[in-house]
């Protein structure tokens, strides 16, 4: 799982109005005809809400490539929107019942990014929470990312607590324990990720602080 894909991915999705995608077959806007391509995911869904997305990556000019965007989108007769957050370009094209956006970036002289398709009309359906996942009860999820790809089934959760980041991760890698997780080698090298094994299942945790007594949480599950 890419995770560093998706979450421009969910940049870009989240720049745009809410929306949705029906199936995995939904429009994309073109890539160049010299770009390389390659599914995000078989499966992707985005806070609970399903989506097509590709990766992408071109020898390209970035005011040409950003142009080539724009008229991409006047050609489907789609309504045009952009941001830019740092050095990303985030491009929109809406097209009912289709929200279709790429984010990209430059790289010396080529541009990495995404295409991705997301429908207006679809229920958002989130999954629940594992329950060998002891979340503080103070957490609230601000962001979940599924994947499914090649047999593999990952997750992402990007949470806010309210704790200290320094006692949650002791009371929860304590909690974790408990419910039959096993500390995985890499922990010992790295005290500042919880990593832990149960059965066929891996699991990292990133805690970092957020103001004086908060913590954000970004929780990556995988599963074979």
């Amino acid at each position: 799982m890419n995770i560093r894909s998706i979450m421009f991915c969910i940049v870009a999705i989240l720049s745009a109005p809410t929306l949705a995608v029906a199936d995995e077959k939904g429009p994309l806007l073109p890539p160049p005809d010299n770009a390389v391509t390659e599914p995000l995911a078989s499966h992707l869904r985005i806070n609970g809400l399903d989506m097509r997305a590709v990766q992408f990556h071109v020898g390209a000019e970035e005011e040409r490539l950003r142009s080539y965007f724009v008229e991409a989108c006047a050609k489907l007769g789609g309504s045009y929107t952009e941001n830019q957050l740092r050095n990303e370009h985030i491009q929109g094209c809406i097209t009912p019942p289709y929200s279709l956006a790429t984010q990209w970036h430059m790289e010396g002289e080529s541009a990495y990014g995404t295409l991705s398709s997301l429908r207006m009309d679809q229920k958002m359906e989130r999954d629940p929470l594992p329950a060998d996942l002891p979340l503080p009860s103070n957490a609230s999820v601000l962001q979940d990312v599924e994947t499914t790809d090649a047999g593999i089934h990952g997750r992402v959760l990007h949470i806010r607590a309210d704790s200290p980041a320094k006692t949650l991760r002791s009371t929860l890698k304590n909690a974790l324990i408990v419910q039959q997780w096993q500390p995985a080698p890499a922990m010992r090298n790295n005290p500042s990720v919880i990593s832990m094994n149960k059965g066929n299942r891996h699991l990292d945790i990133v805690i970092g602080e957020d103001g004086t007594d908060n913590s954000r949480l970004v929780v990556v599950l995988d599963q074979r």
